[in-house]
């Protein structure tokens, strides 16, 4: 929600000071009190980098720019790709925690559409020169 925004919810008049296109977010805290955080601030304050991987990629979603939401597309489904390959490599060895409710032909299947669905990310960011982080490959 930009500045402006938050100013006309709230029934404010916008400081000339201010500017009413500042990004940012509207907080509904726990007490019941609202407030806004400019973008940065609150993204700094609120969200831990590096600490889970799929929320470091949930911003770019929102992104205006179709580019940035393609990147964070490809992030997401490379981190799932990662995480699924681990669970079915500890499944292979006899290592998993917990018994799946679904048979191995299900998980094979989804892994499979996941990579193919990987490939043809790549091979669109490719053609329309979107510049992909080598580190999120799948073939890590």
């Amino acid at each position: 929600m930009t500045r402006g925004d938050y100013n006309t919810y709230r029934g404010w008049q916008i400081p000339t000071d201010e500017n009413p296109a500042d990004e940012g977010y509207h907080v509904k805290h726990a007490d019941g009190h609202e407030s806004w955080l400019p973008k940065e601030d609150f993204e700094n304050t609120f969200l831990e980098k590096g600490k889970d991987l799929l929320n470091d990629t949930a911003l770019l979603m929102s992104s205006e720019d179709y580019k940035e939401r393609f990147i964070a597309e490809y992030q997401q489904l490379v981190i799932r790709y990662k995480r699924l390959k681990k669970m079915l490599d500890a499944w292979d060895k006899g290592e998993l925690k917990f018994a799946p409710t679904c048979p191995r032909s299900a998980y094979n299947m989804q892994i499979k559409a996941m990579a193919d669905y990987i490939a043809v990310l790549e091979s669109r960011a490719f053609i329309e020169g979107i510049e992909l982080f080598t580190e999120q490959k799948a073939s890590d």
